[in-house]
């Protein structure tokens, strides 16, 4: 590339730069640019197999089938995934997804591309870590506040609507303690959000993205968007002022300090992410990154629960008998181990998304077999297609709700290899190595006591004798519980 540049510019130095050889000059530059970052990548692509439709070489440009190839992903993307994972799980496969080309690659890369990609997860996980031991109690608490406030003796319920209230509460209770957590205005802000962030940008990419800042502020999903951003300020704002004021004076101590997510962030915020506005924006990006994924994960063992209701006794034993010795704290909810096991094998057969482990090469990455990727080079894995190989699960389209309990109890060495959080070859729901979700811990022990009130308190059962869990919904590369599905709660005296 830079030989072609020094070549062009020479050949300018020795004509007159006239208009017509200005213009020369502006198409050639045109031209190597194009050729370096769009075509010389597509061409060292080529090699590597499909799967699903192909949108043809350079679709943005000559791609009259990239429109088609979409639409397929959109409708089948489950099944291309599947058939691609199925004829190349030793090596990778190309898929057009709803908005680029993705290489997706084995779990045997997973080593080579650890290796690549950078540090800084490890202080966050330990900063969640640290929190989430303090607030057991407090979810706790507000789980039980929204359920009793939404269920009363035998409640029919679209379980939807109530555990993304019950989410939403017991999230906040972390995010921004228990004044934030009962701001009905904000919960509801907090619970479209994600759905209107999703909507904006399927809007968007129908536009080029040279006129999306032009269409963009016309749209009522964008509209919706700056309204909950002015919901989060005016929830947060003055709060973060106040915190920020006192950490400044040398902070409360220990015995005083709040224990929830502002606090953190007060303590760790840095430069400009120190103002007030920009930390409440803050708040509002945290709550896309969680609250929808483990709504989905509660909604999704909910709806294996009422399936296999042959559960609800061993699990209520063991939440009684751990409460009853170490209330609802950090150490109660890592004992809860036949849950944690139910939960990891629900989210085993549901999880939320098709591909994890979504990366952009920022520098060209050569395997050891010799393939290379480009620069640029959007990488995934197929989590859901791994989670059902046989070669990793035996019985793999079975629920088997103790499945992760037995083989923590057979091989002590590994226990911690089987728990929800727990990520590996076989296990990449929240990704894997430096990179891996690090909100999965906290996640985990949230989605747990939620879970362990409802299982202590109320039968669960499908209305009307249906005792078959509903389909799940599928998009492109998301996956979705049946918003529709309603679930009976009945008191448990």
């Amino acid at each position: 590339m830079i030989e072609a540049l020094a070549i062009v510019f020479r050949s300018l130095a020795d004509h007159e730069q006239t208009p017509q050889g200005l213009v020369a000059l502006c198409l050639t530059l045109t031209v190597l640019y194009w050729s370096y970052f769009h075509l010389l990548p597509a061409l060292t692509l080529r090699n590597i197999p499909r799967a699903g439709k192909d949108p043809g070489l350079l679709p943005s440009l000559f791609g009259f089938g990239l429109a088609d190839a979409k639409r397929d992903f959109k409708k089948n993307g489950l099944k291309i995934l599947n058939e691609g994972y199925l004829e190349h799980k030793n090596s990778m496969f190309r898929v057009q997804t709803l908005n680029e080309e993705r290489v997706v690659l084995s779990p045997s890369y997973i080593e080579e591309i650890n290796k690549n990609v950078p540090e800084g997860t490890l202080n966050v996980i330990e900063g969640l870590s640290e929190l989430e031991a303090k607030l057991i109690g407090p979810i706790h608490e507000e789980a039980e506040y929204w359920l009793r406030k939404r269920i009363s003796g035998e409640t029919e319920l679209k379980v939807h609507d109530l555990i993304v209230r019950v989410i939403a509460g017991t999230a906040t209770r972390m995010l921004g303690g228990p004044v934030a957590s009962r701001d009905v205005e904000w919960l509801e802000s907090a619970a479209e959000y994600s759905y209107d962030v999703v909507v904006t940008a399927q809007q968007l990419r129908q536009w080029s993205p040279f006129l999306r800042p032009f269409v963009a502020p016309w749209l009522e999903s964008k509209k919706k968007l700056d309204r909950h951003l002015a919901v989060a300020k005016k929830t947060f704002r003055n709060v973060f002022v106040q915190r920020l004021e006192l950490f400044d004076r040398g902070g409360a101590s220990d015995a005083e300090k709040p224990v929830d997510m502002v606090q953190w962030m007060v303590e760790t915020a840095r430069g400009n992410d120190r103002n007030p506005d920009v930390l409440a924006q803050n708040m509002l990006f945290m709550t896309l990154a969680g609250l929808h994924t483990s709504a989905n994960t509660t909604m999704h063992a909910l709806f294996d629960l009422c399936a296999n209701p042959q559960f609800t006794q061993p699990l209520r034993e063991e939440i009684r008998q751990v409460i009853a010795e170490d209330g609802w704290s950090m150490p109660a909810i890592s004992r809860l181990k036949k849950l944690d096991s139910f939960i990891k094998e629900s989210q085993r057969l549901n999880q939320t998304v098709l591909m994890t482990f979504n990366r952009k090469l920022a520098k060209s990455l050569r395997f050891a077999d010799g393939t290379l990727l480009p620069r640029g080079t959007y990488i995934t894995m197929p989590s859901v297609a791994v989670s059902r190989d046989p070669e990793y699960f035996t019985n793999p389209e079975e629920f088997e709700g103790f499945r992760f309990y037995e083989k923590r109890s057979s091989a002590k060495s590994e226990a911690n290899r089987h728990s929800f959080a727990a990520i590996g070859p076989e296990n990449l729901a929240f990704g894997f190595g430096k990179t891996a979700c690090p909100g999965r811990f906290f996640a985990g022990a949230q989605i747990k006591a939620v879970l362990a009130n409802i299982i202590l308190n109320y039968d669960v059962s499908f209305p009307g004798g249906q005792t078959k869990r509903p389909d799940n919904l599928y998009k492109g590369g998301l996956i979705q519980p049946d918003p529709r599905q309603k679930i009976v709660f009945k008191q448990v005296h």
